[in-house]
Order: C-alpha cells, then structure tokens, then sequence
C-alpha cells in the first residue's frame, strides 16, 4: 500500500496582528477627533444666543457711555447784577454761568440773562407809579445728576418782588433749565421723566399731584382736572423728579410755588 503523505498548511497569524493594529490605530483617532470636537455640555436656558450677545454688546457699552458722561467737567458761577438808578423798584440778580469741559454755553447763557433782563426792565415800567418801594430779587440753586447714561445739571431759578415798605413778597415763581452736559443742549421733560418714571411718567406725575393737593387740602378730587403738557417747570435733585407749579397754576395763588417730588411706582 502506498502511503500517502500530506501537510496542514497552517494561516499566518501576522495578517491577525496587522489588522488588531489597524483596528486600534483607527479606533483611537476616531475617539481623540470626537473629544476634541465635542461641544461643552450647556445647560437647559443658559445657551448664549446672538441676542443675548447682543444684549451684552449694548450694556458693555452703556457702562462705558455712562463712564465717558460722567467723567465731563463743568462749572456754574455766579453773575450777579444791580441796578438802583430807578427810584421804585431795584434789582439784586444772581443769574448762572455755565461752562462745560471750559467752554461758556454761549447760546444758553445768553438766554438766560436776557429772559431776566428783559422782565426787569419791564418791571420798570410797570411799576413807575407805584406808591410803594420794591426789589427784583433773582438766585438760583444747582443739581447735578445722572440720569441713565446722561449727565444731566438742573438749575432752578427763583425770582422773586418784594415789597420793602410791607416786608412780604408780592410774586414769586420758579423757573428751571435742565442741561444734558455731553451734547451741551437743554432737555425736555419727556427725555428726563420717561427714564426715571417709566413709559407711564405722565400718569404717575398727574398722580402724584392730584395727591399732593388733595392731601393738602387744596383742592378736592373731584376738583382736581390737571393735564401734563409737557411744557411744565421741572428738574431733578438726588435722581428724584421733581415738578413745579408756580403760583395760581394748579391751585389757588395764597399757596405759592409747589415744588411734587414724583417717585417711579413699583
């Protein structure tokens, strides 16, 4: 019998290792490549969308606005004034000067000198029969502020006529400027009482002074029928808004000026 011979022809096992290699080599690139593209874990509602970027941008900028405005130089001095030529009535008038970063607000202080300037002169004339002897009697008092990101100076004028033989005011009233500093110009009441009040200013002021008035006893509620014109005397003290009425304008003239503090309502 012939004898058969054969072989087992056994599988290379290198072909195994090469592709365990290529398996791990692949493996471990595409793991490392998932890390480092992997997004940050947020948080549910704490994602920053471009609004709220945006949002950022314009308070980031505003602190620096109100950081520029309130770093503005600006001086108030005095002027003062008299006149005893006329032989029944005198003058004593302590008007303001304003300057900003050292410049005179020409056009601002020309107005003001000439509004008082001008009352006394006819004042002169008014009077030139007069039996008794009076003085025209004119100061001011200064507030400074911020009011958002503006710096704002209100300036209060008082004038006043007073009678030097009774000894007692016949007129006084109150008159109000209020200087935005960086862009050197006055300001309404709207850009003033809709930052500090709210979008509601005109009803919470029209409040407030029904209030005052009424708890005062000056007028009855239902007495009470004043509307805002946006035209009306005001300023701020301490970032507190305050209107004035001067006499006879809202209520009976025996009670003067009315100076209503007005707080934002909660």
């Amino acid at each position: 019998m012939e004898t058969m011979h054969y072989s087992e022809k056994k599988k290379s096992s290198k072909g195994i290792v090469i592709g365990l290699l290529i398996f791990f080599v692949l493996g471990g690139a595409v793991l490392y490549f998932g890390i480092k593209t992997e997004k940050d874990p947020v948080l549910i509602g704490r994602e920053e969308t471009d609004i709220q970027r945006l949002v950022d941008i314009e308070q980031e900028n505003s602190v620096q606005t109100a950081n520029v405005n309130s770093a503005i130089n600006y001086e108030v001095v005095d002027v003062k004034k008299s006149d005893t030529s006329n032989a029944v009535i005198k003058e004593e008038m302590t008007l303001p000067s304003i300057k900003v970063d050292g410049m005179e607000l020409g056009e601002i202080n020309v107005k003001i000198e000439k509004d008082y300037t001008e009352l006394y002169d006819k004042l002169k004339e008014q009077l030139k029969t007069a039996e008794s002897k009076y003085t025209y009697i004119v100061s001011y008092e200064t507030y400074e502020n911020m009011v958002d990101t503006n710096k704002i100076v209100s300036i209060v004028i008082t004038q006043k006529i007073r009678d030097d033989v009774e000894k007692e005011n016949t007129m006084e009233k109150k008159e109000t400027y209020n200087i935005d500093l960086a862009t050197k110009k006055t300001i309404t009441e709207a850009d003033v009482a809709q930052k500090l009040l709210g979008k509601e200013y005109k009803t919470i002021i029209r409040s407030a002074a029904r209030e005052y008035v009424v708890d005062k006893g000056m007028l009855k509620d239902s007495e009470f029928t004043y509307a805002l014109t946006g035209l009306e005397n005001f300023y701020v003290k301490d970032n507190v808004y305050h209107i004035i009425f001067n006499e006879g304008e809202l209520v009976d003239k025996k009670y003067g000026v009315l100076d209503v503090a007005v707080e934002k309502e909660e």
